[in-house]
């Protein structure tokens, strides 16, 4: 029971460290470009957009996806590329 406990225990540590690494690069918000803009290219993508907020140096989306598949990814403000889904 113990080893299943650490094993879960670096599977939660894995899966941190993972969404760590997908940030975005900090930019001054001078050169973010507009929800309005991301909004229009994933909804071009055939998304439908629920919702956008800021997450740090990150766009984050939520939404359902072209797939029909309910997604929550972060953008890179300046890029409007995801970084992490």
């Amino acid at each position: 029971m113990f080893r299943n406990v650490l094993l879960a225990f670096a599977a939660v540590a894995a899966a941190s460290v993972a969404m760590a690494g997908t940030k975005c690069p900090a930019v001054p918000k001078a050169q973010w470009q507009p929800v309005q803009m991301l909004e229009k290219k994933l909804a071009d993508q055939g998304w439908t957009v629920r919702r956008v907020k800021v997450e740090g140096s990150c766009y984050e989306v939520y939404g359902v996806d072209a797939q029909g598949q309910r997604v929550e990814t972060y953008f890179n403000p300046q890029t409007l590329e995801p970084v992490h889904q």
